[in-house]
């Protein structure tokens, strides 16, 4: 998408501005902690609990246990502890801010693979498109959604979307198995057929492990279940789609919290493709924070409450986000930049879907 646009640039700052300033005081905090930016003991604890809650869930869904109601609980249960361990590991890994390796890093990201889509094109697309050019229409490959949804003021108006804060859950629920079935096998089309001038220009190694993840995530998920269960084949299909929609709904949810809420930006660059704004300052006007008090949200959901610190430093591992927050908090209201927040989850629920009503209703 960003191929054809016109290409995006961001002011620069001059002296001791916001970007200097905060940076050297997340610097010397980390300095004097002595401390690394990458995963500490805390990081390596919930991902060994996320890592055993997939395996147990999976265990479970393969028992049987419970007859067909025990299948489908299981199964929600499982699409719950993938992409919840998705948020946490795979998230960071990606990044670059689990490991300084690049090769750990790499190898960690192939848990999303675990969900069926394609860890490759999710870096390129979220930690390129979207955390370079954060809201911005045309270019943040979160907000284009076909059609059906008016994510930012914009896109254009149907008459249809003033109902989008309705059929917005629906649209989630499903949004991984578009991913996982129309996206990514369109993708592995175009590796076929162009190799390494595809899309995205993966390597023949990318090309590879891109096929062989959703073959393995198929046999799992798909071909091993209807091997070894005495329900239907189309019993098992039920199944296995119930745990990618809850495994759907769960991350696009939390994603879209910060950023399609009230109060954040949508800016537009000029003719000349520059944004009226330094790129951190960009980050803090259209990026907000949820539930930053809440252990159990922190815990869950990968430090993705604290989106404004991630959005401004990707490459700090998220269990150190709670840390640095007030560094940043105090530091953005010392030069008079935004930091938005909603103080509770439910909050951020409530604005988020209130947004989506707005977004449909106004032109």
């Amino acid at each position: 998408m960003t191929g054809e646009m016109k290409k995006v640039s961001f002011l620069k700052e001059d002296g001791r501005d916001f970007t200097i300033v905060l940076r050297e005081r997340v610097n010397q905090f980390f300095k004097d902690a002595e401390i690394s930016t990458r995963a500490n003991f805390a990081m390596y604890f919930k991902s060994i609990f996320y890592i055993t809650s997939i395996a147990l869930s999976y265990a479970l869904v393969l028992s049987g246990l419970g007859g067909g109601i025990g299948f489908f609980l299981s199964s929600i249960l499982l699409g719950l502890a993938i992409s919840i361990g998705t948020m946490n590991i795979a998230h960071d890994a990606l990044h670059g801010s689990y490991a300084s390796n690049s090769l750990k890093n790499r190898i960690l990201g192939f848990t999303m693979d675990l969900c069926g889509a394609s860890s490759f094109y999710w870096r390129k697309e979220h930690t390129i498109d979207h955390h370079t050019f954060t809201n911005i229409s045309g270019h943040d490959s979160d907000l284009g959604v076909p059609y059906v949804m008016r994510l930012c003021p914009k896109a254009p108006r149907h008459w249809f979307h003033r109902f989008q804060h309705i059929y917005a859950p629906l649209l989630y629920s499903i949004n991984l198995i578009k991913w996982v079935y129309y996206s990514d096998f369109k993708r592995i089309y175009k590796m076929l057929k162009y190799g390494n001038n595809a899309p995205g220009n993966p390597s023949y190694t990318e090309i590879a492990m891109t096929i062989l993840f959703k073959f393995i995530h198929i046999f799992l998920f798909v071909a091993l279940p209807i091997l070894l269960f005495p329900f239907a084949w189309w019993v098992v299909l039920l199944g296995y789609f119930t745990f990618l929609a809850a495994a759907g709904i769960t991350m696009t949810v939390i994603f879209q919290l910060a950023h399609i809420v009230e109060d954040v930006a949508f800016p537009l660059p000029n003719e000349e493709g520059k944004v009226e704004n330094s790129f951190l300052k960009h980050q803090l006007a259209t990026t907000s924070n949820f539930a930053v008090n809440s252990w159990l949200v922190n815990f869950l959901f990968g430090g993705l409450n604290f989106q404004v610190e991630h959005h401004i430093f990707p490459h700090v591992c998220h269990t150190h986000l709670r840390k640095i927050s007030p560094i940043v908090r105090e530091t953005a209201r010392e030069f008079g930049l935004p930091y938005h927040e909603n103080l509770t989850f439910f909050a951020a629920i409530c604005s988020h879907f209130r947004t989506l009503r707005t977004l449909g209703r106004n032109p």
